[in-house]
């Protein structure tokens, strides 16, 4: 589940910023806007890639993530000089189900990337109040067992707030908004889907979750099964990650 480029792109970030220097902000050199997040986009042949890569770094305190001072450049080159994307680290970052978390922040980056606006409203497809609900049971399902920081880290994976909120323009800010919840809420279920059934969270509150995101994105996607897991998922509530 973890490619080449996802195991490769920290190597590449850092290669990137020794090759492209911050300078240092003086009377005649303006202060670089550069953050890791962007430096990782920018590197990663698949955006969604980047944002998986991103909040498994953010694990480590990563520093300039934002925004790249030239006085963090060098804690920030060692973390990424140091890092090693490996299964332990995306369990621990996104919790047991991280394939599918990672899997779905990839295809849903592909998709907003380069289809938003052939993406279906989803306003009307389920209740809000429905949905507020489910994703309170999955917040705490989450939070019983013990996985509340790798849920919220696996619907930042799928929706980067600070890139998809303020570094892309949107013309239509309601789909955007519209989308925006959609996806999360998907990363959500995935992200303790084999804790339905336990903690008040049932087989109803998951689909809800997923709903949304099926009815914008199925057209779009290459197969007619997405998310065929949620047939599937388990309820053994296997361990603890944060």
């Amino acid at each position: 589940m973890i490619t080449d480029e996802l195991r490769l792109l920290p190597a590449r970030a850092a290669h990137f910023i020794r090759r492209h220097p911050v300078r240092k902000r003086d009377d005649y050199a303006p202060e670089t806007r550069l953050s890791v997040l962007d430096v990782l986009v920018h590197c990663a042949p698949v955006r969604g890639d980047a944002f998986v890569a991103f909040q498994l770094l953010s694990r480590r305190e990563l520093p300039g993530s934002y925004l790249l001072h030239a006085d963090v450049v060098d804690d920030a080159l060692s973390v990424l000089d140091r890092f090693a994307v490996t299964e332990y680290e995306c369990e621990q970052s996104f919790g047991l189900n991280w394939q599918d978390v990672v899997r779905h922040a990839v295809e849903a980056a592909a998709l907003l990337h380069g289809h938003f606006g052939a993406l279906t409203r989803t306003t009307s497809v389920v209740d809000s109040r429905r949905r507020l609900g489910a994703w309170a049971c999955a917040r705490d399902a989450a939070w019983e067992a013990g996985r509340i920081k790798s849920w919220y880290r696996a619907q930042d994976a799928a929706w980067e707030r600070h890139f998809m909120d303020e570094a892309t323009v949107r013309e239509d800010e309601q789909l955007c908004a519209d989308i925006a919840t959609a996806v999360r809420d998907a990363a959500a279920a995935h992200a303790v889907s084999d804790l339905v059934g336990r903690h008040d969270f049932t087989s109803a509150h998951f689909e809800t979750l997923l709903a949304p995101w099926r009815t914008a994105a199925a057209h779009l996607l290459p197969r007619g099964d997405y998310c065929a897991a949620s047939s599937t998922v388990s309820t053994n509530v296997r361990g603890r990650s944060g």
